[in-house]
């Protein structure tokens, strides 16, 4: 399912079919996009794809790749590390800059204290939040509280390239 809402059309539903990616829309404003998938072996891709689908739409196909990547490293720790049946991922476009969070519907203790990990080299696993935090502006982790329980939320930032920085 998704749904998007921009400033002229509030709770507007977006068919990803009937998009033409051949060539980008102009921006929007702003828009607020909500996608649901399963917790499967397939989430990653499905949102990878529904967010690059939707960055193209939106206007803003330089963002994809990074999107494409962060989209699948923090689904992808919701797959191996919760057993949540649901997978959700807000996404609002804004005026040079599109934020993403990604949260499951587990409740979960909030942690005393951040972990801290030592990578080397020759690890296969445990760089997905590393990447996240090369190519995004900036992510992080929010725990709206609900008493003691929360759901934890993963969150990223990517800024559109400066006009100049395209240039150059």
């Amino acid at each position: 399912m998704a749904t998007a809402t921009d400033g002229s059309a509030a709770g507007a539903h977006v068919t990803l079919g009937d998009i033409d990616m051949s060539r980008s829309a102009p921006p929007l404003r702003n828009s607020a996009v909500r996608f649901v998938v399963p917790n499967s072996a397939l989430a990653p891709k499905i949102m990878r794809d529904l967010v690059a689908t939707l960055l193209v739409a939106t206007g803003r196909p330089k963002l994809v790749d990074a999107a494409r990547v962060c989209v699948s490293e923090v689904v992808t720790n919701v797959r191996l590390h919760t057993r949540t049946t649901l997978v959700y991922l807000d996404i609002a476009v804004c005026p040079g800059r599109v934020s993403v969070t990604v949260w499951d519907d587990e409740w979960s203790k909030r942690p005393s204290a951040t972990a801290v990990y030592d990578f080397h080299s020759d690890e296969e696993r445990g760089r997905g939040l590393l990447l996240v935090q090369l190519l995004s502006a900036g992510w992080g982790v929010t725990w709206p509280a609900d008493g003691d329980q929360s759901r934890k939320r993963v969150w990223f930032v990517l800024d559109e390239p400066a006009a100049e920085a395209v240039a150059a």
